[in-house]
């Protein structure tokens, strides 16, 4: 244009070359106003910006471009009506730019701006240039972001990867569960940040996704000692139930393998079968001969001594046998509290306690039933049952007692090679883990009785001998045909190896022949109402099974305690949390019931329901009871976590360690609903 009016200027046709130089005054201005534009924007003067901008586009120079940096200045500005009418006008431009290497990004920008990511996505997948490529990359990335494209969204920050891009891949590979990438990116970031907030706390995050709870909570507590006034602001949690609790087949998974309460299972199924001790019956008879004898000789003095003896022990031995027989029909809560009633005037009652101990392990009270069963064989020696229950309750509460274990073994050691010795010591093998040795007990010829029957399925399970397992529990099916635990058993045994429909499938069809009297379910043992509900998750019964539970509840004039424990997790598992919460509730409150088991089903039907500050009082409740249970602790941390206790949820994570626990229970994110609805008090989005 310069050439073409100097060249006609030059041959005399000055008014040509007059109007061509005007023109190329206007475009120069043109030019310099969009890029002191450019300049200002990037500087963040986006007042100055929008006001060079806007002359650029009355110039008709630049117009689809220049309009949307209007529109990013506008939107800086928070003008919401002019953002909209430059992207719009924008748009109206952007036909003029069919010809330019520049048109798809145009058109990507112009349709982020607007919200249609799908339309922008599709020019950034599609370039018409490679100009700008990594502000591509990053629009992109921001995209697959949003749709959850989370792969696709790392492949176009890591192409090329730049250092400033270390936070958003470190929380990309964390939502894609590749935590161990994720850890590396977010400590990178962290080094770079001058003050680390979001990447401390997204590094926090991770670990507590991977079980290094310990690393966690370092990174918290620094955090929140150095920027006390933003450690809340950039990620409020949510915590929540894990899904797969309640998918019937990740349930399925958990009720035939059972890694992380095997044990539990165990040892309770070993409870439930386990016998009551009667009273000595000889040594009572005694204390009345010697009585008679010391009046005979008129010893009045010794002799009183004695027939009060005598008169107490029977008495004692009488309230046991009233318990025992309640025990046996299934009235456990009944039995327990006359146990209690009777220990109160009978302290050192070694049967005593460990009936009353037995009572705890089958409801699940594993800390009292440690208790009691301990006290019970300090109080004799040849109680062998009292210690061997004494090391499975301690190992079920996270108490391991190897002194006691030591002590057992050395005194078995010396002991005949006679029935009752044996089954002493293959349970001693059982609570060691060492299944081999035990597997010696499957080839006696003793009676047939429901304890060793369930030896037999125990220990056979154990070692892979399916079919002695399978007879086993058919022959215990047979002696106790109308309890639910055996039949139980008997499924477990029969169809282990059946993929997990046809498992169900055949669960729920066997189960339907059966006339069962259910009072183990109402009444009886928690293992009882653990496996029955699970199983009923299984099956999809759930649903009938609250029924039965409700009508069951209404109806009955016995302790309903554990009828309404029953009901309470079947609602939970059925996932109506309301319900449930109530029903635990009324478990704690009412009934006294305050073992960890209940403790802590009540605090995560209290998460479902969102009732977070009872939940927390739970688990504070269920911690103090079993210290150990990680569950508790994790679930806890979390909900200081929610509650911005960081303090508090530093305590519950320093005392789990780096130890890669991982709940099967509780899950936590980030609260996106809060930063949208309440950006002044929140990172906004």
């Amino acid at each position: 244009m310069v050439e073409t009016a100097n060249y006609l200027y030059a041959n005399g046709n000055q008014a040509e070359a007059l109007k061509l130089f005007e023109k190329i005054a206007l475009y120069s201005e043109a030019i310099s106003q969009y890029n002191l534009g450019v300049v200002q924007l990037k500087e963040g003067e986006y007042e100055g910006a929008l006001a060079n901008f806007k002359r650029s586009i009355a110039n008709s120079e630049n117009r689809c471009v220049s309009a949307i940096n209007a529109a990013v200045c506008s939107l800086h500005l928070g003008q919401e009506k002019n953002f909209n009418y430059y992207i719009d006008m924008a748009s109206a431009y952007l036909p003029q730019e069919t010809g330019s290497p520049l048109y798809s990004y145009y058109y990507a920008l112009i349709n982020y701006y607007k919200g249609h990511y799908l339309e922008a996505l599709s020019a950034l997948n599609h370039p018409t240039s490679e100009e700008y490529k990594l502000t591509q990359n990053k629009i992109k990335m921001k995209i697959d972001s949003l749709f959850g494209n989370y792969k696709e969204a790392i492949q176009a920050l890591e192409s090329p990867m730049q250092d400033e891009d270390t936070f958003s891949l470190g929380l990309l590979y964390a939502n894609t569960g590749n935590l161990p990438m994720a850890k590396k990116y977010l400590s990178y970031a962290a080094i770079q940040n001058e003050k680390p907030v979001q990447e401390q706390l997204a590094l926090a995050f991770v670990n507590l996704k991977s079980g290094y709870h310990g690393d966690a909570a370092t990174l918290i507590t620094n955090t929140t000692k150095r920027y006390p006034d933003q450690v809340y602001v950039p990620y409020p949690i949510r915590v929540f139930l894990k899904p797969t609790l309640f998918d019937p087949d990740s349930a399925q998974h958990f009720y035939r393998k059972q890694p992380a309460e095997h044990r539990s299972n165990l040892y309770q199924t070993i409870f439930y079968f386990a016998p009551y001790k009667i009273f000595n019956a000889d040594q009572t008879i005694n204390y009345i001969r010697k009585g008679n004898a010391n009046i005979y000789i008129d010893d009045v003095s010794g002799a009183k001594e004695y027939l009060e003896k005598s008169t107490r022990i029977s008495s004692v031995d009488y309230g046991i046998v009233l318990a025992i027989q309640k025990a046996l029909n299934f009235r456990l809560r009944d039995a327990n509290r006359d146990l209690e009633t009777l220990l109160k005037s009978n302290p050192d009652h070694s049967v005593l306690h460990y009936n009353l101990a037995l009572t705890y392990a089958q409801l699940g009270d594993f800390s009292k039933a440690y208790d009691h069963f301990l006290r019970s064989y300090h109080l004799d020696a040849d109680n062998y049952l009292s210690g061997i229950f004494a090391i499975m309750t301690s190992d079920l509460i996270d108490k391991p007692n190897p002194k006691l274990v030591s002590i057992i073994q050395e005194n078995l050691s010396q002991e005949p090679n006679t029935e009752e010795f044996k089954l002493y010591r293959t349970l001693v093998d059982v609570t060691q883990n060492n299944f081999q040795s035990a597997g010696t007990w499957l080839n006696n010829s003793y009676k047939v009785r429901p304890f060793y029957l369930a030896m037999n399925v125990l220990i056979a399970s154990e070692l892979g001998f399916d079919d002695q397992a399978k007879s086993a529990s058919e022959k215990l099916v047979a002696l106790q045909p109308r309890d639910l635990l055996p039949h139980l058993m008997l499924i477990d045994t029969r169809y282990r190896d059946q993929k997990s429909k046809v498992f169900a499938a055949s669960a729920i069809n066997y189960l339907k022949k059966q006339s069962f009297k259910y009072d183990d379910l109402y009444f009886g043992p928690q293992i009882t109402r653990d496996k029955a509900v699970l199983m009923g998750m299984v099956t999809g019964q759930l649903a009938p099974m609250i029924e039965n539970l409700k009508t069951k509840l209404q109806t009955t004039t016995d302790n309903t305690a554990d009828i309404t424990g029953a009901l309470a997790q079947a609602q939970f598992y059925n996932q109506n949390f309301e319900e449930a919460y109530t029903l635990y509730n009324q478990l704690v409150d009412t009934y006294k019931i305050k073992n960890e088991k209940t403790l802590f089903l009540g605090a995560a039907a209290s998460i479902g329901a969102e009732h977070y500050e009872n939940a927390i009082a739970l688990l504070e409740l269920s911690k103090i009871t079993n210290p150990t249970f990680l569950e508790s602790r994790y679930a806890l941390g979390l909900l200081y976590l929610q509650a911005q206790n960081n303090p508090g949820a530093v305590v519950q994570f320093n005392k789990m360690e780096n130890h890669g626990f991982l709940s099967r229970y509780f899950d936590f994110a980030i609260d996106t609903d809060k930063l949208a609805s309440e950006p002044k008090k929140y990172h906004p989005l």
